[in-house]
């Protein structure tokens, strides 16, 4: 049921019925073996996501429904940029819910939620290749997992460095092996064969250790912040995984 209304239409009643059930369940995962830093949960185990009760190690966060990299990517915002201590306008591209739930109640962030499909605060039909917003508009972007499912991802990434302020920065993330070069073939189109090539149905590419270069080809500053080199309490306690990986994009401040 959960993940239903989580790829619905975003509205008021839809929420209700996921934060509903999402509170329903964590009540039988309270702990204190391990901490979801996106929602602060407390809980003694993950879970396989949706509406199981099945324990699933670096699962989903059973309160706010996180996936590991969601909440890896919520410590990386909260320690290391100023997205929770100066306000903001911020465009999320195809938000997860487990961020935006919490980032939409902050009152110092203008928050922008996009996607080509319904989904909660996301009330904005945009094809990130072709962004409709003017130059210069956001101090911040969130973009998770989102490039791997664009046909043109030069263009979608020469969009987001577009609408970027001057001195604004990007948190970016996707699948990727750093043991080979980006892997695309645009001929291939079948789902299932793209499962078979890329990863999943809808993936239209496999990022490799070139993919940096791709987002500085586009104009961005780019820092790698490795999953791997995460604490190993750290990785431990939250539920963390060494493949998910940040690239923190800026724009030069001019």
């Amino acid at each position: 049921m959960i993940s239903f209304f989580l790829n619905a239409a975003s509205n008021s009643t839809n929420r209700v019925w996921i934060e509903t059930g999402l509170a329903c369940r964590a009540l039988w995962f309270i702990g204190t073996k391990h901490v979801c830093p996106c929602c602060g949960w407390k809980l003694r185990a993950f879970t396989h996501g949706g509406m199981s009760l099945k324990v699933r190690p670096n699962g989903y966060c059973p309160r706010c429904n996180s996936k590991a990299r969601h909440r890896r990517d919520w410590l990386f915002l909260a320690e290391k940029t100023n997205l929770l201590t100066e306000p903001l306008r911020l465009l999320h591209v195809s938000p997860k819910y487990a961020i935006s739930r919490r980032l939409t109640k902050i009152p110092a962030i203008d928050f922008v939620g996009v996607d080509l499909e319904g989904r909660p605060h996301a009330p904005l039909k945009v094809d990130i290749q072709d962004i409709p917003f003017e130059s210069n508009s956001f101090d911040a972007i969130i973009c998770i997992h989102v490039l791997e499912h664009v046909e043109n991802d030069t263009c979608a990434m020469g969009e987001l460095f577009r609408v970027l302020k001057p001195g604004g920065w990007a948190l970016i993330s996707v699948p990727i092996d750093f043991d080979r070069a980006t892997y695309e073939d645009p001929s291939i189109v079948d789902p299932q064969e793209r499962k078979q090539h890329f990863g999943e149905e809808q993936h239209v590419r496999a990022y490799g250790r070139d993919f940096a270069e791709r987002l500085q080809a586009s104009g961005f500053n780019v820092r790698l912040d490795r999953g791997a080199d995460l604490p190993a309490e750290t990785k431990k306690r939250h539920g963390l995984l060494d493949d998910e990986n940040v690239f923190y994009c800026t724009k030069t401040a001019t």
